[in-house]
């Protein structure tokens, strides 16, 4: 088993597990949005793999659109990362970009260039990643425009997760937690920044999803923290965005 192999699957059992143990709090209609991240993230890191992806292509006719299912997957999680980040640390700004003006027709844009891009390539025959298929310039594309929506969501809200760790009026757990948070968010921005221009090797794998697993464990700890705090009454009064995560 490869580094990337091992990054790759831990990502997403540890996705899978946490949306798993946020669903009571769903179906009580606790944070669902959160919820739904953690399943857009379990499927978007479960078609990395190749024996899920190699299972599931066939079942959409084939030709993969399980791989155009992954990146709409991230897009997803990347609205919701982003619109509840920037709630929880107060970054108004950093909403304003995401979902004002501007984020909607880079959204847009991204999701209607994403699918031409898709179907302009000749992809016929199911391929994890796209990869018998990348010496199409179209496939290129469409695997950038892929990583650059995540990353312009994640610009905007990892300075202020980073600031929220560095916070002393926010218990320790929460500041721990959006530090993973926010060093999760900063790796994606250097992902993409590094693959725009070299070829990075085997770091095409340990980066992206080692950027999961942060995210993932920054929102577990500030849940778990959240969950304890909330069983403390004088607690609970003085509880802050942060911890809504």
């Amino acid at each position: 088993m490869t580094a990337g192999f091992a990054v790759q699957v831990s990502a997403f059992a540890l996705s899978f597990l946490f949306a798993l143990f946020r669903l009571p709090d769903a179906i009580r209609g606790r944070n669902r949005s959160i919820f739904f991240c953690m399943v857009l993230i379990a499927v978007s890191t479960g078609l990395s793999l190749p024996l899920i992806y190699e299972f599931v292509d066939p079942l959409l006719g084939g030709f993969n659109l399980a791989n155009l299912l992954l990146r709409y997957s991230l897009y997803g999680v990347f609205v919701i990362l982003g619109l509840r980040g920037a709630a929880a640390f107060g970054a108004e700004w950093a909403r304003r970009l995401i979902v004002g003006p501007v984020g909607l027709v880079v959204l847009g844009l991204t999701v209607v260039l994403t699918a031409a891009f898709f179907l302009a390539s000749d992809i016929p025959v199911t391929s994890t990643g796209l990869l018998d298929y990348n010496d199409q310039v179209s496939v290129e594309v469409y695997g950038m425009l892929g990583r650059l929506y995540p990353a312009y969501v994640a610009a905007c809200v990892c300075a202020p997760a980073l600031a929220a760790a560095r916070n002393s009026r926010y218990r320790l757990p929460h500041r721990i937690g959006s530090g993973l948070f926010g060093v999760g968010l900063a790796v994606v921005v250097l992902f993409t920044a590094l693959t725009l221009v070299a070829d990075i090797g085997v770091f095409m794998l340990l980066l992206p999803f080692s950027a999961v697993i942060l995210v993932t464990l920054g929102l577990a700890v500030m849940w778990v923290s959240n969950r304890l705090q909330m069983r403390r009454p004088a607690g609970a009064a003085r509880l802050r965005n942060v911890t809504k995560m």
